[in-house]
């Protein structure tokens, strides 16, 4: 048992120095490159005109470009401001001589999206993308999703989010979403009709048992908005709580929520949820 126990931390002991070994060994050799190695370097070439000047061979150096973004970004480590711009350039360059490449919008989206000063950059690179390949509901969702996380601004990401729910073959997820966020900037209806008309297309039973439930607890939301509109053009004011609704005769009862959850309220929007997710 002692014996294992010896061997087993000196193995740990083996690689840690093997490791060590490594990590200061990569260290002198990229200390030893000449500084132009060290940097990202993009060509200094208009996208346009490198579109013409590569001629037949643009996908080939679309392909080279957006692999020399992705090496260094792999292999860096340090990134300065001039280094984060040359990758930007490269990605640029790369999509415009092959907007059809879908890896150029994964590293996009990886790389650049959540780069604080790159967040528009690179959502505009995307909407270039999926403007191109219009079949493909992807490009258009991470679009969608970096207005919602990183730009803060709900109304466009539910606008590219429906945009990609729409597309052939989109995940379920892009219409969920794109409903939630339309109902989040006072457009219930809107999430409505999206979630009906998923509804309507989806083939598979199971799609169609989550749009509908999904379609109810939006449409029992909207019940109780109307609710709260009416309850403030009687009062004056919106409710307090959404019990007053149920005092004031305005509701006999709540609708089901089909998520068995209580409807969450905001009484200085007057907004309605059915659940406590934001």
């Amino acid at each position: 048992m002692i014996a294992g126990r010896l061997l087993g931390l000196s193995a740990v002991a083996l690689l840690l120095a093997a490791y060590g070994f490594s990590f200061s060994r990569m260290v002198e050799l990229r200390a030893a490159l000449p500084p132009e190695t060290r940097r990202a370097q993009a060509l200094a070439v208009d996208p346009t005109l490198l579109k013409v000047a590569s001629g037949p061979f643009r996908g080939l150096m679309a392909d080279y470009l957006v692999l020399k973004a992705s090496v260094f970004m792999g292999g860096a480590s340090e990134v300065t401001e001039e280094d984060w711009e040359a990758v930007y350039m490269l990605l640029k360059q790369s999509l415009h001589l092959d907007p059809l490449f879908f890896q150029t919008g994964y590293y996009i989206q990886g790389l650049l999206s959540w780069r604080e000063g790159m967040h528009q950059k690179a959502v505009d690179l995307l909407l270039y993308h999926a403007e191109h390949r219009y079949w493909d509901w992807e490009p258009m969702f991470y679009v969608g999703f970096n207005y919602f996380f990183y730009l803060k601004d709900n109304a466009r990401a539910a606008q590219y989010m429906r945009q990609s729910a729409e597309r052939p073959g989109a995940a379920m997820i892009a219409a969920t979403l794109a409903a939630r966020l339309s109902q989040r900037t006072g457009e219930t209806l809107a999430a409505i009709a999206l979630l009906k008309a998923m509804y309507e297309q989806a083939e598979e039973g199971w799609r169609k048992e989550q749009y509908a439930k999904r379609l109810e607890a939006h449409l029992a939301v909207h019940q109780i908005e109307q609710a709260v509109s009416a309850f403030q053009n009687d009062y004056g004011r919106r409710p307090d709580s959404l019990d007053e609704l149920i005092e004031a005769g305005i509701l006999s009862e709540f609708p089901r929520n089909p998520f068995n959850l209580p409807f969450d309220y905001e009484p200085d929007t007057g907004r309605v949820f059915f659940d406590q997710v934001r």
